[in-house]
């Protein structure tokens, strides 16, 4: 296992809940074992997460 702890912006629909947040990284292909919205902006969601770099396809 290698854990990365990564930043990605995902876009910002006006509902930052826990489903959305989820699925958009599960759309990239990151399964997260963490995840903190440290930053919102008018566009985007800014998302520290860290995931098993392994398991990424």
């Amino acid at each position: 296992m290698q854990v990365v702890s990564k930043i990605i912006d995902l876009p910002n629909n006006g509902n930052p809940s826990t489903e959305y947040i989820e699925n958009e990284l599960l759309k990239k292909g990151i399964n997260p074992l963490r995840w903190a919205i440290v930053k919102i902006s008018k566009d985007k969601f800014t998302i520290n997460c860290a995931y098993d770099k392994i398991n990424v396809g």
